[in-house]
């Protein structure tokens, strides 16, 4: 028996051996894989940011070259130094000398191998070139290389001078477009119009050119600006903000909205709502009359304080504004032309100028309202009405 446990012992003891010989070649294949894999991916990542590295190099050095031999006109010639097998670059101004360089074969701006270079003429040399890399098909030519003087070019730049060159003028024709793109976006902007609220002078999706305001705005311009932090205080204490608010329920609010409307009244004037319609009170002596911007009535007049809708001062009495009788130095009463749309000052007050941008110039599209804005619907009366007079 111990015999017999003696061979079992052997067996398995060699089995075991046999297991772990057949997993220990399978473990380190896997090493060895896992190794390879980290290699490779080691080595793509050098190769992608090699090319980046080699573009920058390339070009820091074709600057510093450009810097020891000049830019432009004042960039060093090299058409007495240049060697077999250079690549250069030949220019030239000159628009008839241009057109017999073409014929030749010498086009400017073009990267130019040196094949061959004429030494027996010290006075005039010669040279024997070949564009560096292929050419459309209609400035190909079957005589490659060609034979030109050098001094029939008048001036041959270094590879790295022109490229060089190249990319300082790339960079300052983008810096140039971008700063005269910043300058115009400071004054200029091409609005869209959003909504009814200015018809019939402005309609839904009219395109208008917007300028920034160097000189205050006058009674009848149309002005384009951000929303005053009284809108959304009004449209938070408007039924349907108190209404949200019991609900618990967020109101979108008008940050990063602009708007247009039509200005009423404007520093120093006396400004009034009457049955919906802002007016300005004007008296020389004993005899005033009353600027009325007819807007007419508000599609919910309900959805606002009934103040909004009749009042004799420009603000609105929400507990936050002392009510006035004028316009203070830095505030407007502005208006939409169609009151029925138009969310104004009628309900949140003065627009302060801090949030002016521009005023509206000119509808430019489309064709058929191409022009300068319509005016206003404005009456001058000697007493208010309901009615037009």
């Amino acid at each position: 028996m111990k015999g017999y446990y003696c061979v079992l012992s052997i067996i398995s003891a060699a089995c075991c051996c046999q297991a772990v010989g057949a997993f220990v070649p399978s473990h380190h294949a896997a090493t060895q894989r896992r190794r390879i894999l980290h290699q490779r991916a080691v080595q793509n990542d050098e190769a992608q940011e090699k090319p980046q590295k080699n573009i920058f190099n390339t070009l820091r050095s074709n600057l510093k070259t450009a810097a020891d031999e000049g830019f432009g006109t004042r960039a060093r010639n090299v058409g007495d130094t240049m060697k077999i097998d250079d690549v250069v670059v030949p220019l030239c101004s000159n628009l008839e000398k241009l057109q017999s360089l073409a014929d030749r074969g010498v086009y400017p701006g073009v990267e130019y191998l040196i094949c061959d270079i004429d030494t027996e003429e010290e006075v005039d040399r010669s040279v024997s070139i070949r564009p560096a890399y292929p050419l459309r098909d209609y400035l190909e030519r079957s005589d490659w290389p060609v034979t030109v003087g050098v001094s029939d070019v008048p001036l041959w730049l270094a590879k790295a001078t022109y490229e060089a060159g190249t990319a300082v003028g790339t960079l300052m024709l983008a810096g140039t477009y971008l700063s005269i793109a910043a300058i115009l976006a400071s004054f200029v902007r091409i609005v869209v119009v959003p909504s009814e609220s200015m018809e019939p002078a402005l309609q839904p999706r009219d395109v208008v050119l917007v300028t920034r305001s160097i000189l205050p705005p006058r009674n009848g311009d149309v002005v384009f600006f951000n929303p005053p932090k009284e809108l959304d205080e009004a449209i938070a204490n408007s039924k349907v903000g108190k209404a949200a608010a019991a609900e618990n329920v967020q109101i979108v609010s008008t940050k990063g909205k602009q708007f247009l409307k039509r200005v009423v009244g404007v520093p120093g004037d006396r400004v009034g709502v009457f049955n919906s319609n802002p007016y300005v009170l004007e008296c020389i002596g004993d005899d005033c009359t009353y600027r009325v911007d007819r807007t007419g009535e508000y599609s919910r007049p309900d959805m606002f304080d009934d103040e909004s809708w009749n009042r004799i001062s420009p603000t609105i009495n929400t507990n936050i504004h002392e009510e006035t009788e004028r316009l203070d130095r830095d505030e407007y009463f502005v208006a939409g032309d169609n009151g029925f749309r138009s969310v104004d000052s009628r309900v949140w007050g003065p627009l302060k100028q801090k949030y002016l941008f521009g005023t509206a110039q000119w509808v430019i599209f489309p064709t058929n309202h191409f022009g300068p804005i319509q005016p206003g619907p404005f009456s001058v009366e000697k007493g208010l009405t309901t009615e037009r007079n």
